[in-house]
């Protein structure tokens, strides 16, 4: 009984699943997801989004740092956001990363080790939390619902990683028409901002600081209530 045809179809078998679980990897991570185009809002609102700042990546139990050095500051200029919200009117919304236990992903360096929750230095005003296991929040369909739901036009985006969870974000923001601009100093990457930032221009995604954007949004507000 010759073997060599079961070997060469076991083989064919094995990387025909590599190939496919690189492809969804490559997918969850490298992709913006495409949506339904928003509609014109009579009174639309804005919405600030708070990614991936979670233990684990950021937090008091940093096992998987994505911020150096510890964000400290990023967390102080989040919470300002968060307190300013609701008085501009905007709605928050906090999302977090989740990883499958599978080996591709172990491999790419996510693992998932008890439950997953925000940092707990981060100010929670609200039950808006939502789980992804994308790059892009809007691959969670109850995220992009909150959304609908509140006619929000335009995002403000802090947290981490600003070179990957935020940049893809933004792009799945932008693919259904929203307009979308990322808060520098509410951001933190391992990659030189510099680089991002640049890359958020060539994509037409707006920056802005914290207090360029609580200043900006106090004054919107006063000359509404006038």
């Amino acid at each position: 009984m010759h073997i060599y045809p079961y070997l060469y179809t076991l083989s064919g078998l094995i990387v025909t699943i590599v190939f496919l679980a690189a492809a969804m990897m490559f997918r969850s991570m490298f992709m913006a997801t495409n949506g339904k185009k928003i509609e014109r809002y009579q009174n639309p609102r804005a919405a600030l989004v708070v990614l991936d700042i979670q233990e684990g990546y950021s937090g008091t139990d940093g096992r998987q740092p994505v911020t150096a050095p510890p964000a400290n500051g990023l967390i102080a200029n989040v919470n300002r956001l968060i307190d300013f919200a609701p008085l501009a009117g905007m709605e928050v919304a906090y999302i977090r990363q989740v990883f499958s236990n599978n080996f591709f992903v172990r491999l790419h360096g996510g693992r998932r080790a008890g439950k997953v929750i925000v940092d707990r230095r981060v100010k929670l005003i609200n039950n808006n939390d939502f789980e992804k296991n994308r790059t892009d929040a809007f691959s969670n369909r109850d995220f992009e619902q909150l959304l609908i739901h509140n006619q929000v036009n335009e995002l403000y985006l802090t947290g981490v990683d600003a070179a990957y969870c935020v940049y893809f974000t933004a792009l799945g923001a932008l693919n259904r028409g929203y307009k979308v601009t990322v808060v520098t100093d509410a951001v933190a990457s391992r990659n030189k901002m510099e680089n991002v930032l640049k890359r958020y221009q060539r994509k037409n995604i707006g920056i802005i600081t914290s207090g360029q954007l609580i200043n900006r949004s106090a004054v919107q507000t006063q000359t509404i209530a006038n």
